[in-house]
């Protein structure tokens, strides 16, 4: 667990909301540029060019409260490249 930037609601929620809970650390994930579909076929990644990977670093996945978010930062200094929420369902 480490001090996150959770902590919504009240004293109480905000207490006990305040720590981040580790769920998954994936050590190297890229991220890539993906050009709109021209025909009504599924993306492979093997289609991806390397020359259109826009970043590589780390995914981690914690939980704080009730809530769930999926975060890419670097490896190095741990800053944040992007996050978004995962919705319950």
């Amino acid at each position: 667990m480490r001090k996150g930037r959770c902590g919504r609601g009240g004293a109480r929620e905000a207490e006990e909301e305040a720590f981040e809970h580790m769920l998954l650390v994936v050590c190297e994930v890229s991220v890539y540029k993906i050009s709109p579909h021209t025909t009504s076929g599924d993306y492979k990644c093997g289609e991806w060019l390397q020359s259109d990977k826009i970043w590589s670093g780390r995914l981690r996945m914690v939980s704080c409260g009730d809530h769930c978010e999926i975060q890419l930062e670097d490896p190095a200094t741990g800053e944040l490249f992007a996050a978004c929420f995962v919705l319950p369902g």
